[in-house]
């Protein structure tokens, strides 16, 4: 049941190792109340994780959590539809009450739970082995006395499997559907480590003392995985010693470790830097070489999917998938080809019954040549939008065994489009006909652009495929006239302007959030920068008029990538993608549209990179459409013709270009220096180059540096290994006085950065919490400072962030030194009649500050200098009432690679009533 992750040739060094590693640390999911959208058949908001085969998604309270079990192999046989395949229920009874963190660690693919009640906490750790069928989740109690904690197995719907029980584990199996027929089985075979346990039916109940600690593993195993599945998944887990899940915690954790450093990217934005590391943990989870592909949701199955959860091939399947290719995780696409090629002989019989030859695809496929919707909806592009990541594929990495796989199959949908277009003699094309670029069109629908765009993908790569493998020289004749003679893309005007048509006999422009209009520019690949200048025109005219396509529900998954590929405006791009990584974006970094689920992991990954580097049109272009003056990073980014490429930029200056060359061959760059270039070769210096575009002769294994002429070796090294720098301020301070900065907000909550629950004005028709500066009342130094107020309302939740300053402009690097300090005076009933008398409320306040990722101090771990946590509910009866308090954090401690975007002031004191004050004086970040 082991998988591993294929390695490519060696980098030139480990500089692109070692900068993914620190910026993928950096990013983690925050829960602070359990997930909502579990059970939807949809995209789960839940903490997740998953090995690229088994997925899970946890919810629910540590008093009724339910860890939900889905599996890329879990078709049902008769429905064709993904089924959930298990849960386990942790119920820690206990601790019903308790305080609820959750972080999901993207570098280490764990999640990490605190849950505490009163002076007890339960610590969990929880992990999908990166090398096995094997779940693990580790438990730490402290404080308090014994606890009992319930483990119970469940089928997919939450009901009693059929259970027995060898030695210490308890052997659960489970089936998709009916159970009959070709629907899968599985066992989970559960177990503890440590403590005591005892069985009785499908629960394990584990006993507790304060201070032990105790793990649980599941061995998860399908009868499609083998088919002696009960005791391979016994095998997994009935000899399993701690020593031997820390063996294993370590090899997942450096399986994980090996991921990130293919490639990263270091951008100002640290949203959409958090999206793309982000969307690249969801890709890994849901995606393996040797197991079944992902359907539409990926592997977390928590019920009844939408659309059956298939393999949707009008865009949805193939997107996801893209988003391997620029970033360099090829691996991770190994799954895509099977289900497509075992249809091949069911789509020559839907072919032929349609009176054509080659394979016709429908819209649903399901694994090993099944379908759970045949219907063909009116369009024949269903096939060459599965061959596109296959031609992609191939033309970033010409890997001529790969070629080999697909090739024949490949030829299959060429046949198709042979014989399907037909020839207009008069104007000297093809014109495809009777084809809906939206689902159920009805005829006519002629020259669809999106068909267009990927006909014209299908037979370039197939001119380069068999060019490669040096095979079927005469077709290949046939293949360049179609594709050099096909119609041009429809255009119409629309408010004064040339746009891209949807067909030029049909559906004509339609805004409703699909981008169908710019698909023949990605993925079809027919327009880019190296277009004639009016085709760039029209497809940017298009790109603006798409105005819903932004946040649609189809579209984004490849409309960003598209926007850049023909400079759109960056700042719009990258405007709309931190929407997209915050509004649009749930904690664990799915960003979720109504109707898409993981064919959004491609949004940020393949949008960012088409930003950052463009290689489809034969040259490669750094920093293609990327804001002016705006610093940026990459490395080894995947270019077209097995490049890895490295890029810094410095306000408006490219430093530098590392190009590693893994399969020999030219190397085609766009000069983006004004004069003449250095050229270093496996780092000797062979001289200065110059010329709009520079292609250089390599072997395979070649290391070229470039640099403008002059530029010293060591230079570029030292620029390779350095971190961003984006010219942030140093240092932050303000006492509130007239002489420092204003605030940019007074009395405003802060809806991203926490919100208000439960807290009203304090008085005298006040009409909210309030923060803001007053002078001549109670100050630190000078006279003013800023007042902060409140009223709990006893709810289960009461807390109010406000937000005062906004330094998005520039924001505060924290970087190795950096302190917050503050002096803050909260209030009791002695100096304010708006706090009752005994009341502990005022005190319960912290500073927060808001990253640019979108993190917050507060749940970042930072603890003050008396230990206690940088957080406003664990600041409460810490503070001393009616005095001036001086609180400092070590912000390096925790947060060393963020940078400060918003500061707040934040009340938080779940289940307190009545009023709160205080006031905040002489603040400083430095």
């Amino acid at each position: 049941m082991l998988t591993t992750i294929s390695t490519g040739p060696a980098r030139a060094d480990g500089v692109t190792a070692n900068q993914a590693w620190r910026i993928a640390q950096q990013y983690t999911g925050v829960w602070t109340s359990p997930p909502t959208n579990l059970t939807g058949g949809e995209t789960v908001d839940a903490p997740l994780l998953g090995n690229g085969d088994i997925g899970v998604a946890i919810g629910g309270s540590i008093a009724d959590q339910t860890m939900y079990i889905g599996k890329n192999d879990f078709f049902s046989g008769s429905s064709h539809a993904i089924k959930p395949l298990g849960r386990i229920v942790v119920t820690a009874a206990g601790l019903s009450g308790s305080s609820y963190n959750v972080v999901q660690d993207i570098a280490h693919a764990e999640v990490r739970g605190t849950y505490t009640l009163g002076g007890q906490t339960l610590t969990t750790t929880s992990w999908v082995d990166a090398n096995s069928g094997t779940y693990v989740t580790s438990f730490a109690l402290s404080g308090g006395s014994a606890q009992s904690i319930g483990i119970s197995v469940q089928n997919g719907s939450g009901g009693t499997p059929t259970v027995s029980t060898s030695g210490n584990d308890l052997d659960a199996d489970v089936a998709a559907d009916t159970g009959t027929g070709s629907d899968p089985h599985a066992r989970i075979a559960a177990r503890t480590i440590g403590q005591t346990q005892s069985v009785s039916g499908n629960t394990i109940t584990l006993t507790m003392q304060p201070g032990t600690t105790s793990t649980l593993v599941a061995g998860i195993v399908s009868s499609i995985d083998s088919s002696s599945w009960q005791n391979s998944a016994d095998a997994l887990v009935s000899t399993l010693t701690q020593s031997d899940v820390d063996t294993h915690k370590a090899a997942h954790r450096s399986w994980w470790q090996g991921y990130w450093s293919q490639s990263y990217v270091e951008i100002p934005d640290k949203a959409v830097e958090k999206s793309w590391y982000g969307s690249l943990y969801l890709l890994a989870c849901v995606s393996r070489s040797g197991k079944y592909a992902p359907g539409l949701w990926g592997n977390w199955i928590t019920g009844a999917m939408n659309w059956n959860g298939d393999y949707h091939t009008n865009y949805n399947y193939e997107a996801p998938f893209y988003a391997a290719l620029s970033t360099n995780h090829i691996a991770q696409m190994d799954a895509y080809d099977q289900p497509v090629l075992d249809w091949q002989s069911a789509g020559q019989a839907l072919a032929s019954q349609n009176g054509y030859t080659g394979v016709l695809y429908p819209v649903g496929l399901s694994p090993k040549g099944t379908s759970a919707d045949t219907n063909l909806h009116n369009q024949k592009s269903d096939a060459a939008n599965l061959a596109s990541d296959m031609v992609m594929r191939f033309e970033y990495t010409g890997d001529t065994s790969y070629a080999t796989k697909v090739y024949p199959w490949l030829k299959q949908v060429g046949l198709f489009w042979q014989n399907y277009l037909t020839w207009d003699a008069a104007n000297n094309r093809y014109v495809i006909t009777n084809d809906a670029p939206h689902e159920d069109q009805s005829y006519p629908q002629t020259n669809s652009g999106l068909s267009l765009g990927l006909v014209h993908l299908l037979f370039q790569g197939l001119v380069d495929m068999s060019t490669a493998l040096n095979q079927d020289a005469s077709t290949r004749a046939t293949w360049q006239t179609i594709e050099s003679h096909l119609s041009a893309l429809p255009t119409m005007a629309l408010n004064g302007q040339s746009i891209l048509r949807e067909t030029e006999v049909g559906s004509d422009f339609v805004n409703d959030g699909n981008d169908i209009d710019a698909q023949a520019i990605y993925p079809g690949s027919l327009v880019g920068l190296d277009s004639d200048p009016a085709s760039q025109q029209t497809a940017r005219n298009t790109i603006g008029a798409l105005t819903n396509a932004w946040g649609g529900g189809n579209a984004p998954a490849t409309f960003y990538a598209a926007a850049a590929r023909v400079g759109y405006n960056p700042s719009t791009i990258l405007g709309n993608l931190d929407d997209e990584a915050t509004t649009q974006s749930y904690p664990n970094m799915a960003i979720h549209h109504n109707g898409g689920g993981i064919e959004n992991v491609n949004v940020t990954t393949s949008g960012l990179d088409e930003m950052l580097l463009q290689s489809f049109q034969d040259d490669i272009k750094v920093f293609a459409d990327w804001p002016a003056a705006t610093s940026a990073k990459f490395g080894d980014l995947l270019a077209y013709g097995d490049f890895l490429i490295s890029a810094g930029k410095s306000g408006n200056a490219v430093q530098y270009i590392r190009a590693v060359s893994q399969n020999g061959g030219p190397l085609t760059v766009s000069n983006p220096w004004s004069g003449s270039v250095e050229v270093y070769r496996d780092g000797t210096d062979t001289g200065a180059v110059s010329g709009a575009k520079l292609t250089i002769a390599t072997s395979a294994g070649d290391t070229i540096d470039l640099a403008p002429a002059g530029t010293s070796l060591a230079t570029i090294q030292a620029e390779l290994t350095q971190s961003l720098q984006t010219g942030s301020s140093s240092s932050f301070s303000s006492g509130f006085e007239p002489t420092d900065p204003a605030l940019t907000w007074s009395d405003t909550v802060d809806s991203s950065g926490g919100g208000s629950t439960g807290v009203t004005g304090i008085c005298c028709g006040v009409s909210g919490p309030e923060a803001g500066i007053r002078t001549g009342e109670t100050s630190h130094t000078g006279s003013g400072a800023l007042m902060y107020s409140g009223s709990a309302q006893g709810g289960s939740n009461d807390y109010a962030y406000l937000k005062f300053y906004d330094l998005g402009s520039a924001p505060l690097a924290i970087g190795t030194g950096k302190t917050l300090s503050y002096w803050i005076y909260p209030q009791s009933n002695a100096t304010s009649s708006w706090v009752p008398a005994g009341s502990t409320n005022s005190s319960c306040v912290a500073v927060d500050l808001v990253f640019t990722d979108g993190t917050t101090l507060r749940d970042s771990g930072a603890v003050d200098q008396n230990g206690d946590r940088a957080h406003p509910a664990y600041q409460c009866g810490h503070l001393t009432l009616d005095t001036w308090n001086h609180v400092t954090v070590n912000l390096a401690a925790n947060n060393a690679n963020k940078q400060v975007s918003r500061i707040l002031v934040g009340y938080d004191h779940p289940g307190s009533t009545g009023g709160y004050r205080g006031y905040i004086d002489d603040l400083t970040i430095g």
